[in-house]
């Protein structure tokens, strides 16, 4: 299950952030279109188009003053004829404004206010209207450009195109928002204009980003006012439209869009609907003049030499309010002016096609990166992943917009990475948390919670299935439990309680000292420490397990005193050595245990520990030479089913005093003993004996095994070793 887990964790969580990472193209709720677009606003606040003194753009501006100076709006048109006469020298002249009905005020309007007035009538009738002196000062002018606006509340058709058109590769009207009628200006003003216009300012969102360069009614083409009065200023005829599929687009049969317009020398690149993303400056800065000192003379037409003059409003009653990435509530006249500007720059903000898959690699590769961060280094890891991935691609987005006016969304891959990060932690967390709870519920019966913490934090150090180490192993038995059993032979769910009893104490004693409980086999434990986590000081733990648990056996018994006709007594037997740890068993039904013989080994310390009187019998690979503890050797031995011998030791709590004669004695015994010298290893027993000291039970053992040596002694080449004859 762990390997499954883990396996899910690290390709599920890989599958999802590549999942993630395609959400852009998806663009649910067109999320990720309003917070592009949001990035975009940032860089063009952060950096806006400057505007040089050689641009030829110029507002005409129909301002409070100026209404304040010739009167309400609608002015006559025989001031809109002084004004255009003033301006003969522009480049261009451009209106933003549609007229749409014939002047109210002219003069053959009031003739039915005089019908008796003969002399009168045939005054005003004979005088020209104010339309024919605008349409004379529009003709008389050349350059003038008319707005007009294209809607879908009528089926009016466009007036006959003042342009000619040239496209390359798709027919560019598939792509070009079609609209069904249009509101023109009266014909006489409109025959007399170099070009008509469309003043739309494009789509209904709040903001404006892009101005259309051209839309249509049905079959024919209407350019925008800004397009249309450009064509104008240079002197150009005729529009080039290049779209997919054009020579030198490549497009591989797909139908993409429009990719650019020509006009003269100047090449306008497009969205593939055929916009333009403006690129803003502060309005402040547009040029700008008084269409009532225009009018008055105050400025004089040299101003206008070689200028893109364009007509409009900043009136508060007559407002036509927009806002744009870098301001709010600016008349709508500022941003067609602004359009013109970049042509004449030559500052366009461009997303080329490969910008949209450079985005979506660099959401995907991070999405990525930060998930195999968090697997292998944590939250923090992914984090930092993050943080950098972040910052490389706002930086990249900074660069591409300030040095080739690109705009490169940072924001959609960001919130990819954010998401990712997010999600991929929670995940983590979850799996963590599970494996940790898988972890607790399989060692909780065995280890200490501070153990089994431990071990949740870090399963790793857990290697399911088995792995090579060296540990230590004990074995602890109740000693004379048939006797024990007699006494509850009438009760035996007292004797249960009993033992449960007892096991507790001493399994607690081992948990204590951060030992892992194998197994119960009946009033047997077995115990081992350096595993499932690494313990450099196993030997130590498991000898101070055994020291508290006969402490813990002394407290018992004093609770048990009086239940009992006698003590409890439990041996012990520690060994140290190689083996197999891991889950043992079928597929269905394992434990987590050791194999090996170094196990073995301490299970027959523990068995022959009655036999020599002691608590305590430890292996001589558990025997440590700076021990905390007093270790004292007590034979060597060849353990049943063992041809090899073992020396042998016990252990006393370094509290527990021998004094230097005593051990030098007890070392005196253990070499005259092994030189089959007798005697004198009966009369240091006798020395050894006569010392109150806790080895009585042993040397009285040792004693009787001399005496049956001297009835039957060893071979002559015999080195000390005693072979058991049970285990």
């Amino acid at each position: 299950m762990k390997k499954n887990l883990k396996q899910f964790s690290r390709y599920g969580l890989l599958i999802f952030a590549i999942l993630v990472s395609f959400l852009p193209i998806l663009n649910p709720l067109q999320i990720f279109s309003n917070l592009q677009n949001y990035s975009f606003d940032t860089l063009q606040r952060l950096l806006p188009r400057e505007i040089y003194a050689e641009d030829p753009v110029v507002i005409i501006d129909i301002d409070d003053r100026s209404l304040a100076e010739i009167g309400q709006w609608p002015w006559s048109r025989n001031q809109l004829a002084k004004l255009t006469n003033q301006a003969y020298a522009a480049a261009a002249l451009g209106f933003d404004i549609v007229f749409a009905e014939p002047d109210r005020t002219n003069p053959q309007n009031f003739i039915s206010s005089y019908p008796l007035n003969e002399s009168l009538k045939k005054e005003l009738s004979a005088l020209p209207s104010n339309d024919e002196l605008f349409a004379q000062a529009i003709t008389d002018h050349g350059t003038v450009v008319l707005g007009q606006a294209l809607n879908n509340k009528n089926n009016i058709k466009p007036s006959k195109a003042k342009f000619g058109l040239v496209t390359q590769g798709d027919d560019p009207k598939q792509f070009i928002t079609n609209y069904s009628g249009i509101q023109h200006n009266i014909k006489q003003l409109e025959s007399s204009a170099a070009g008509v216009g469309s003043m739309s300012i494009g789509n209904n969102d709040a903001i404006v980003r892009q101005l259309p360069t051209f839309e249509r009614i049905d079959d024919q083409l209407v350019p925008s006012l800004a397009l249309e009065m450009t064509r104008v200023a240079v002197g150009a005829s005729t529009f080039q439209i290049k779209s997919s599929n054009a020579s030198s687009e490549e497009a591989y049969g797909a139908q993409t869009g429009i990719n650019n317009i020509k006009l003269g020398p100047l090449t306008i690149p497009t969205t593939s609907e055929g916009n333009v993303w403006v690129y803003f400056a502060p309005t402040k800065n547009i040029p700008t003049v008084s269409a009532g000192d225009v009018i008055s003379g105050l400025i004089p037409p040299e101003f206008f030499e070689g200028k893109v003059a364009l007509v409009g409003t900043s009136a508060a009653g007559l407002l036509d309010l927009r806002s744009t990435p870098t301001e709010k509530n600016i008349p709508g006249v500022t941003i067609i002016a602004q359009f013109i500007q970049q042509i004449f720059a030559n500052e366009f903000l461009q997303r080329p096609d490969w910008l949209f898959g450079a985005e979506f690699l660099a959401g995907l590769v991070l999405a990525v990166l930060i998930t195999l961060s968090i697997q292998a280094l944590g939250p923090i890891g992914g984090l930092s992943v993050l943080i950098l991935g972040s910052g490389g691609i706002m930086g990249s987005s900074y660069y591409f917009f300030k040095s080739k006016l690109f705009l490169v969304d940072p924001v959609s891959p960001l919130i990819i990475a954010l998401s990712v990060y997010v999600a991929v932690t929670f995940f983590n967390f979850l799996f963590t948390e599970l494996e940790r709870s898988r972890v607790r519920g399989a060692f909780a019966q065995y280890l200490s919670p501070e153990m089994v913490n431990r071990l949740a934090e870090s399963s790793e150090s857990l290697v399911l299935g088995g792995e090579r180490k060296e540990m230590t192993f004990l074995f602890s038995d109740i000693r004379g439990f048939t006797k024990i059993s007699e006494q509850y032979k009438d009760d035996p769910e007292a004797l249960t309680q009993l033992i449960n009893q007892l096991l507790t104490v001493l399994s607690n004693a081992i948990l204590e000292h951060g030992g892992t409980i194998d197994k119960y086999m009946g009033d047997c434990i077995m115990a081992f420490w350096n595993a499932p986590t690494d313990q450099e000081n196993h030997r130590q733990l498991a000898i101070q397990a055994a020291h508290t648990m006969n402490e813990a056996l002394d407290a018992f018994n004093l609770e048990v005193e009086g239940d009992l006709d006698f003590k409890l007594e439990i041996g012990i037997g520690i060994n140290s050595g190689n083996c197999i740890v891991g889950n043992m068993g079928s597929d269905k039904r394992f434990d987590y245990t050791v194999l090996g013989d170094a196990v073995n080994l301490a299970s027959r310390l523990e068995s022959q520990s009655s036999n020599y009187g002691l608590h305590m019998i430890v292996g001589e690979n558990t025997y440590m030479v700076d021990s905390p503890f007093t270790m004292i050797e007590i034979d060597k031995i060849a353990v049943k089913g063992k041809s090899s011998a073992e020396t042998i030791f016990t252990c006393f709590k370094q509290e527990t005093k021998f004094v230097k004669r005593f051990l030098d004695t007890h070392n005196v015994f253990l070499q005259e003993y092994r030189s089959q010298n007798w005697e004198a290893a009966k009369s240091s027993i006798d020395e050894l004996m006569s010392s109150p000291n806790e080895l009585e039970l042993y040397y009285r053992h040792m004693n009787a095994r001399i005496d049956e040596y001297i009835k039957n002694p060893p071979a002559a080449n015999w080195e000390g070793v005693y072979v058991a004859t049970n285990k």
